[in-house]
């Protein structure tokens, strides 16, 4: 009996710190048993759907906000009279290069490259599968041993190593954090609530009895 009080206490604390690192409440946990999200989770996730959509149409939207209202100036026309002007220059290299000069063409230019690189990166990061999971609000579980692994990529320049951290089970890896990674009781056995499409890591306990 001592020794089941401790092992129950060793997982007790194991899966505080398990949600403390995840983020995930007692009230959380109990919906993922029940195999649907928790409104706090549901928020949680839209943000990271949301975030970098928004960030995406921010960046892909400023060269086009910001470049007429330099043309308005410089010109000494009305914003809205701006936007034929800068599209009559981005379609004609040579209306550009006389309006704005070359140095001026080529930081117009240059400006939309950044701008709509960056928009195309954050546009990379959104995942329309976690979308569908939100949606939907159901998690499936998966029960096995999780083992907690660390991959490192060293810097040509010289700089700390860059450190990735994971749990496996079976064939599955879910990318983790530092404190995630701490957390575990490696190779012990996991039940893990995961958003079905995505693949996302909702939750996580240990399984009480093993």
């Amino acid at each position: 009996m001592i020794e089941d009080a401790t092992t129950y206490r060793a997982k007790d604390r194991v899966l505080f710190d398990l949600a403390k690192a995840l983020h995930f409440s007692p009230e959380a946990l109990e919906a993922n048993r029940q195999g649907h999200l928790s409104a706090e989770q549901a928020r949680h996730f839209s943000g990271l759907f949301f975030r970098p959509a928004l960030l995406t149409v921010v960046w892909a939207a400023a060269p086009f906000l910001l470049w007429p209202a330099l043309i308005a100036m410089r010109q000494q026309v009305s914003y809205l009279s701006a936007f034929p002007l800068l599209f009559s220059q981005l379609t004609h290299l040579s209306d550009l290069v006389e309006t704005q000069g070359r140095f001026g063409a080529i930081a117009l230019a240059g400006s939309f490259l950044v701008f709509l690189g960056i928009a195309a990166y954050t546009a990379s990061r959104i995942s329309l599968l976690l979308f569908v999971d939100v949606l939907a609000c159901k998690v499936e579980v998966l029960e096995g041993r999780v083992v907690a692994r660390e991959e490192q990529t060293m810097r040509s320049n010289g700089r700390d190593p860059i450190e990735k951290y994971f749990f496996s089970l079976k064939n599955r890896d879910f990318s983790v954090s530092l404190a995630a990674f701490r957390a575990i009781e490696n190779g012990s056995v996991y039940l893990v609530y995961v958003l079905p499409q995505s693949g996302t890591l909702a939750s996580m306990e240990p399984k009480v009895g093993n």
